[in-house]
């Protein structure tokens, strides 16, 4: 039997700021109003963000799309930097740059490196897989235009959170079989790696937080055309048929998630594979805390440890 941690105080009064924003108001509901309160969500919990050396906008333009991306210096830059590139969590459907940029400034200053953010098409105007194809278009672009942008090409690394994880994992996948990006590491925070949602966690954690079993549902009803597409290995990264070549990894799960066992298994997947993948389990703590920066001391304490891995893995 799952032994469930007791829900921390901060984790507790982060979670009624949460329903008192959302006003019990759960999906379906119109992706306009979910995505308005993701916004308010974020301007609640998020702490404000630190000042960095530079910002730069840039759009990477393919033939599907012209797709933002946001980087971030750290101040004192000197030369070539290491760059993390960072997809947003937000169920596939809602998130955007704004609401990752403490996150992103924070590990930038923290790592010393470069932090390009990626405003990726959302479902379900644009289902799987073009929130993927902009995430790899935009890693090729980077190593492609390293030099011009104060990058080290020779020393990247890919991120993010919940889809944003999703969408990290699965890019690595799909360079690695290409092999015309070289990646030094990847931080998957609480990712999504099985959307058939068939891991055990769904049914023990699957109601009474945040991220319930019938919201993922809902993500992956409007993420993907068709429900057979979820055991494609680039919309579930953990059903890959080989997982070998993959750079190593820190994977960061929390232990109130239903998502938990497929972010273990991912990191177990990539450990079998003779791969190095670190885990870091906050286990009293629910789905999104890394985003709850002005509630949450486990929030900055982790954030601080992602910046201390990546200096590590990159400056190295």
């Amino acid at each position: 039997m799952r032994k469930i941690a007791p829900l921390h105080p901060e984790a507790k009064r982060t979670q009624d700021i949460i329903a008192e924003l959302e006003q019990g108001v759960v999906p379906p509901v119109p992706i306009a109003q979910m995505r308005a309160l993701m916004k308010a969500r974020t301007r609640r919990l998020a702490a404000e963000p630190p000042a960095v050396g530079r910002i730069l906008d840039k759009t990477v333009t393919t033939d599907a799309n012209r797709v933002p991306i946001r980087l971030y210096y750290p101040a004192g830059a000197n030369g070539l930097l290491p760059a993390y590139i960072y997809s947003h969590g937000g169920g596939f459907v809602v998130g955007d740059l704004d609401m990752v940029e403490t996150i992103c400034r924070t590990i930038c200053n923290d790592a010393h490196i470069v932090v390009v953010s990626i405003d990726y098409r959302l479902a379900p105007e644009h289902p799987f897989p073009a929130g993927l194809e902009d995430v790899i278009a935009a890693t090729r672009w980077v190593s492609q235009n390293g030099p011009k942008l104060g990058i080290d090409v020779g020393r990247l690394a890919v991120g993010g959170d919940s889809a944003g994880g999703n969408l990290a994992a699965a890019t690595a996948q799909q360079l690695v079989a290409t092999s015309d990006v070289a990646l030094r590491f990847q931080v998957l925070v609480y990712p999504v790696t099985d959307l058939t949602c068939s891991q055990p966690s769904y049914k023990d954690l699957g109601t009474g937080y945040p991220l319930t079993l019938d919201r993922m549902r809902f993500y992956i009803s409007q993420y993907l055309r068709d429900p057979a597409q979820a055991t494609d290995a680039r919309a579930s990264p953990l059903l890959a048929t080989s997982f070998a070549g993959l750079p190593p990894a820190l994977v960061v799960v929390a232990g109130l998630d239903p998502l938990v066992d497929e972010g273990l298994a991912y990191a177990q997947k990539l450990r079998e594979a003779g791969i190095d993948a670190a885990t870091v389990e906050v286990p009293d703590h629910p789905h999104g805390f890394l985003g709850w920066t002005r509630e949450s001391k486990a929030a900055r304490e982790t954030l601080a440890t992602i910046g201390r891995h990546l200096r590590e893995r990159l400056h190295a």
